[in-house]
């Protein structure tokens, strides 16, 4: 059996004028995916900067998506999000990073890596939107959340919902530090 990371944290939100600085990964939260060959290349899907700038820049695509428009987003190398939420929780924000482990045939494996892989070397879009309040997410539209499902991973919660998926993914899961990461292809946003 291969393993395939999912990682997730809740964001500090965008009221908190302590975080008004961080990006919008940080403020909102985020999911990514990791594989046990190459554990620091954390693959998180997001809007693309081009995208975030047609509207306007961060601040602008977040009202954007909170009016339930979509944006075109990829697969990105998110590893430093990650380690600036782990950072973030050790100075007390709510950040704390989640890591659940996903077991599978190692043809799963190949085949699961091999696509996210493409997706994201090729830059691959998908339709990327905010879940919207009481209902599951759509099939044609994602959060980071919710992908993973498009690569026929199991999401501990349908909704896209951060505050609840991670509340669902603490019962899964096991908190993530970067020092369990740093002797494993220290830094690496490219794929093996």
């Amino acid at each position: 059996m291969k393993k395939i990371y999912v990682l997730g944290f809740r964001g500090t939100g965008f009221a908190n004028p302590e975080y008004a600085a961080e990006p919008a990964l940080i403020r909102a939260g985020h999911i990514g995916i990791a594989f046990e060959d190459a554990p620091t290349l954390i693959l998180g899907f997001h809007p693309t900067d081009n995208e975030i700038g047609r509207v306007g820049g961060e601040d602008a695509a977040i009202e954007w998506l909170k009016e339930n428009k979509s944006l075109e987003g990829t697969l990105q190398a998110d590893y430093s999000i990650f380690v600036r939420a782990y950072t973030l929780s050790q100075a007390g924000a709510r950040t704390d990073v989640w890591q659940m482990v996903i077991e599978v045939s190692e043809e799963e494996y190949e085949d699961i890596r091999s696509l996210a892989t493409r997706w994201y070397t090729e830059g691959t879009p998908f339709t990327y939107a905010f879940p919207m309040r009481g209902q599951v997410s759509a099939q044609d539209r994602d959060n980071c959340a919710t992908f993973p499902r498009r690569l026929g991973l199991p999401i501990p919660e349908p909704s896209g919902q951060l505050t609840k998926y991670i509340a669902e993914m603490e019962k899964l899961a096991e908190r993530w530090s970067p020092r369990e990461r740093q002797s494993d292809d220290a830094g690496s946003d490219s794929p093996s």
